[in-house]
């Protein structure tokens, strides 16, 4: 029994095996934090993607002849004078209920023809990496106008299935509120121009009828 005991109390080769149960695990550990790093870098870069072409788009909104990647405008070039009616969804958004559609959406990556909201999202999506694939929509609600960019991509790595969106894809969506300060202004100018021109005509009438009555009094007195 002392033999046994002397040989148990001896530490010579415990580093070994305790260095044999734990770096698995240490391992294990070091791999994880390795392909989550990758995803979490593809699911970012992917992100911003989504949220550039949003910003973009929402951005030359106002011109379909504005470079969506540098922001420059073609002098003397300029959309029609009518295309918020049409092209912009409005009669869409003010009468949905009959059927009118109020949304355009773009595939990715997009390519050139459709109409002029179809234009306007293909040059903002036409910066996108290879290998990148979703849609790209406008909606125009009448309240906010909002575009939209929705992207997946496949990553190849041996990850758990939880971390996926749909199977071993990445999914993402950025948006971005189309917001025209020139043409905001304009309108609310022209808004207070025709109610000024209202109630001056209001004012002048009333001040005529009141003319008027003091000529049909004074002829009356006089008789």
């Amino acid at each position: 029994m002392s033999f046994l005991n002397k040989n148990f109390k001896k530490e010579e080769g415990s580093f070994t095996i305790e260095a044999s149960l734990v770096f698995p695990v240490v391992l294990f550990i070091l791999v994880l934090i390795l392909f989550f790093s990758m995803y979490m870098y593809q699911k970012t870069f992917l992100n911003q993607h989504a949220y550039a072409s949003s910003e973009r788009a929402a951005y030359s909104w106002d011109n379909s002849y504005k470079q969506a990647m540098t922001g420059e405008v073609v002098a003397g070039k300029h959309d029609n004078l009518y295309w918020r009616l049409t092209d912009d969804r409005l009669l869409g958004a003010l009468f949905g209920w009959a059927g009118a559609d109020n949304e355009i959406m773009v595939s990715v990556p997009a390519g050139e023809g459709g109409g002029l909201s179809e234009k306007k999202l293909s040059q903002a999506a036409q910066g996108m990496p290879s290998g990148m694939n979703g849609t790209i929509d406008y909606q125009n609600s009448l309240v906010q106008r909002k575009v939209t960019t929705k992207l997946e991509q496949v990553i190849s790595l041996p990850l758990p299935s939880f971390l996926f969106d749909s199977g071993n894809s990445v999914l993402t969506h950025g948006s971005s509120t189309v917001v025209e300060p020139t043409e905001f202004i304009r309108t609310v100018d022209l808004v207070r121009y025709y109610t000024a021109r209202f109630k001056g005509k209001g004012e002048t009438a009333a001040s005529t009828a009141a003319e008027a009555g003091q000529v049909v009094q004074h002829f009356g007195k006089t008789k």
